[in-house]
Formats: C-alpha cells, sequence, structure tokens
C-alpha cells in the first residue's frame, strides 16, 4: 500500500478500535514500549516463549500486534530473513501523512477510484471485493467517484476509469503462472465473468477430493487463462504434479511460465512426475519440457 494512502484507511483503523478483539490498554502500552526501546522487531522476537509458533497458530501476542497494525499503532515497512518488521507507526509514516481525521466517505470514495484504475472496469460488486467493503456502500458512493458509468455486454451496470477509455492498450504480458492468491483472480464471480475460469483452491480439502492438486497456479498467457497446474519446489526442482484443463497447442506457453517461475525461485531445474487430466496433454506437457529445456 502506498504510504500516500495512508489517510485514506483511516475509517478502517477507527473502526478496528471498536472492535471487541482490539487489546486491551495494559497489553497494548507492553507491545509498544518494547518496540519503542528495542526498535523494529519481528513476530519471533515479540511472541512470548510459552506461546505457538508460526502458520494458523495465532498466538495472543500475535492477535494484538495484527490488530495494532490494523488499528494503525504499529506499521511494517520492510521485513528481515523474511519475517515483517513491527515499528510504531510514527516512526513509518511521514508526519504530513500521518492523520486519522479524514471522514470516511471521502476516504472511500477516493478509494473506489483507486479500485477502479486498478480493475479498469468492474462492476459495484468487484469494487467492493476490492476494498471489502459492503456492496450497498460502494453503490451509494461510486456516484461520487471519478469513474464513468459504462454498458458491457451481459454484465450489471458496470464502471470504468476515464483514462481506460481514452488510453491505448498495453500488450499482453508474457506467459506466467498466477499464484492462487493473486488479485486478478482472488473474486472468483469476476474471473468466471472476464475468463470463463472457475478458479479453485484445494489445499484445505482431503487429498481424494481435489480435482487439480495442492497448490494449484492458473495459467496466464495472451489475456487468457488457458490452464493451471500444481506446482511444488523439491530440492533445486520446480516440480510440476498436475497439469489441469490445458491443451496441447499453446504448448510454448507453458514452458515459458515454468522457466520464468524456476527462474524467479531459484530452482535450477523443472521435472514432471504428476499426469495430466488427459492422456494427450501429459503427453504434450512432458514433450514440450523435454524439447526446450
Amino acid at each position: 500500500m502506498p504510504i500516500t494512502d495512508w489517510p485514506l484507511w483511516a475509517f478502517r483503523r477507527r473502526a478496528t478500535r471498536r472492535r471487541p478483539q482490539y487489546p486491551d490498554r495494559h497489553v497494548r502500552a507492553a507491545l509498544l514500549d518494547r518496540i519503542a526501546r528495542d526498535g523494529p522487531l519481528p513476530m519471533r522476537n515479540l511472541r512470548q516463549n510459552a506461546e505457538p509458533g508460526t502458520g494458523w497458530d495465532w498466538s495472543p501476542t500475535k492477535m494484538a500486534v495484527e490488530f495494532l497494525l490494523w488499528s494503525g499503532e504499529l506499521a511494517s515497512t520492510r521485513r528481515a530473513g523474511g519475517q515483517h518488521l513491527f515499528d510504531l507507526v510514527e516512526r513509518c509514516i511521514p508526519g504530513r501523512h500521518f492523520t486519522d481525521q479524514e471522514p470516511g466517505d471521502m476516504c472511500l470514495t477516493r478509494l473506489l477510484g483507486h479500485a477502479g484504475k486498478a480493475l479498469g472496469v468492474a462492476t459495484a460488486d468487484d469494487l467492493a471485493d476490492y476494498l471489502r467493503i459492503p456492496t450497498p456502500v460502494t453503490a451509494r458512493l461510486l456516484p461520487a467517484t471519478r469513474l464513468v458509468p459504462v454498458w458491457v455486454p451481459g454484465w450489471a451496470t458496470a464502471w470504468a476509469d476515464p483514462d481506460v477509455l481514452t488510453g491505448t492498450l498495453r500488450p499482453f504480458r508474457e506467459p506466467v503462472f498466477l499464484g492462487p492468491f493473486d488479485n486478478l483472480i482472488w473474486y472468483r464471480p469476476r474471473t468466471l465473468r472476464l475468463f470463463g475460469f472457475t478458479q479453485v483452491f484445494e489445499a484445505y480439502k482431503p487429498a481424494a477430493r481435489r480435482r487439480h492438486g495442492y497448490y494449484v497456479c492458473p495459467l496466464l498467457a495472451d489475456g487468457r487463462l488457458i490452464g493451471r497446474a500444481d506446482l511444488a519446489r523439491r530440492g533445486d526442482n520446480l516440480t510440476v504434479l498436475q497439469v489441469s484443463a490445458w491443451s496441447p497447442t499453446p504448448a510454448h506457453h507453458f514452458v515459458h511460465a515454468c522457466r520464468t517461475l524456476a527462474a524467479a525461485t531459484g530452482r535450477s531445474h523443472i521435472e514432471t512426475t504428476g499426469a495430466a487430466t488427459d492422456p494427450a496433454t501429459g503427453v504434450a506437457q512432458r514433450n514440450a519440457l523435454d524439447g526446450a529445456l
């Protein structure tokens, strides 16, 4: 999030302080005093010895730190050793942006403008999901934004950023695997509406109930989602465990995306160990990798 947007999230910081989980003043004081004294600290240094570790185990300290982050009393602007460093907000946010006084509707109106610019063209529920706010609030404020209503066949009323309507379309980017939490595919109704692609995340399903795999990444190429692959890191290898809904035609897209991901994750080899959803796809996949890598 740009630091210049700090004032625009005042409505959410104020709401956090009203939530029942917001830590009491003794817990807040202890954490803030510790960080004021010792400087920016990762969660592992703040957690008490007897508390659970990382992952989904939200210890009392982690809960308190997260709420202080959401309430704007702590901030994180950098990492060390892969861990967020938590610091006093006044040491992170420049004075000209350090305010919590902006009215809620003003904040949301400007943020909806930012959301519209990021999405290009969107329905009210697309924009609401982008900011995690109620759709009725979004619909009420949209006329006050810089976005303009447009007609998209098959959609409800849509809104577009004016620059999108007058600007030059950017060329398609190189083929790439999208992480399952990528913003482009986060809101499933929009992903289905734009690409005719049903996004699923099956990591929390029992293995026998997974259709596409554990950590499945959709493949974006030529402005389309053309398939998905279950991917893993094993030693020096980027391992392709399964490929789904992928035809033999764009083999070069698949290979390019594998190479890009292997380089980004520091893997020196690419291997395939699983089968595709149909024999023809499996053969084409292995041939493409064997012939190009």
